[in-house]
């Protein structure tokens, strides 16, 4: 009898490398609001409606899109609003829905970042955005981790 091809993961089946690059564009686009203080971007990137979460470093998690939006709305326009600069982005998803985990570096200190995306009619949209703080990551060990993880499968985190 033969052997049957092996079957990919549920959550890594039928997600290309084009759905990664558009998944990684728009996180890339989400970072240059950010930077730009661009609140009319921002908004456009965050889904119309449905589920979605926002979680702020040290804040309560926001739940409704007129919150979270109204949260991003006082941080662009707050003029000491940090500037961000996303690095070791990480991504995976299936058709319609992606993660990207990443490093946000600071002048400050750095965060690790968890955006999620769904994909609408015309492209991939956030409904999710969760970051919070790391020990500081010297290049050296980011760029060991921009690779594919590895699962120490002895923890359960």
């Amino acid at each position: 009898m033969p052997r049957r091809p092996p079957r990919l993961p549920p959550l890594l089946a039928e997600f290309d490398d084009d759905e990664r690059e558009a998944v990684l564009a728009a996180n890339r686009v989400f970072y240059r609001a950010f930077n730009e203080r661009d609140y009319e971007t921002m908004d456009s990137l965050w889904a119309p409606n449905g589920a979605m979460v926002c979680l702020h470093p040290g804040q309560a998690p926001l739940l409704e899109r007129t919150a979270i939006m109204q949260s991003w709305r006082a941080i662009l326009g707050h003029p000491e609003s940090p500037r961000v600069r996303c690095t070791d982005e990480w991504v995976v998803g299936r058709t319609g829905l992606a993660l990207v985990v990443c490093r946000e570096i600071l002048a400050n200190g750095q965060l690790m970042a968890t955006n999620s995306f769904i994909r609408l009619s015309d492209g991939w949209r956030i409904i999710g955005h969760h970051s919070g703080p790391v020990p500081v990551a010297e290049r050296s060990q980011t760029a060991t981790m921009a690779a594919a993880p590895t699962r120490d499968r002895r923890k359960l985190h």
